[in-house]
């Protein structure tokens, strides 16, 4: 089972899809928004335990995450950075491979299909949809768990 992750300054997501790219299904999905108020150490702590409890329910074979490198705020850095941060040392600890992936790399190619494929339509046509939050940020972090698919 490969597990993907979106982090936003206001919440993260995450998509859990076995199979394989021929044959992919859906597993899970959920968004969790950040926490209120927290100071940056308890921001980093709750990223610790969900982190980790969504870690251990699902017991991944690997893990991606979505590399954002634009509209660095220190809300932005707190809210995905360090939730990125948090999610490397945790899968280091329990030795599940991680990796990032780039926008720019979820390409129709990697899925063997034709150069102009709509990768959203794609999606709902391979592993249906699945609402609520079946939006963009959620379709594109699906997409990122099922380039891990071998």
């Amino acid at each position: 089972m490969r597990l993907a992750f979106t982090f936003t300054s206001n919440y993260f997501c995450y998509v859990s899809i076995r199979g394989s790219r021929a044959a992919p299904a859906f597993n899970s999905k959920e968004k969790i928004v950040l926490p209120g108020n927290y100071s940056i150490p308890e921001t980093v702590a709750w990223f610790e335990t969900q982190l980790e409890l969504i870690l251990d329910n699902l017991q991944p074979d690997s893990v991606s995450y979505k590399l954002t490198i634009n509209n660095v705020t220190n809300n932005f850095v707190s809210g995905v950075y360090y939730g990125q941060a948090v999610l490397n040392l945790l899968c280091h600890k329990k030795g599940i491979p991680i990796e990032h992936t780039s926008p720019s790399a979820i390409v129709p190619s990697k899925l063997n299909q034709p150069k102009g494929t709509d990768l959203h339509a794609y999606l709902d046509t391979t592993i249906g949809s699945h609402p609520p939050y079946w939006d963009k940020v959620m379709k594109d972090t699906a997409l990122i768990a099922l380039l891990q698919l071998i």
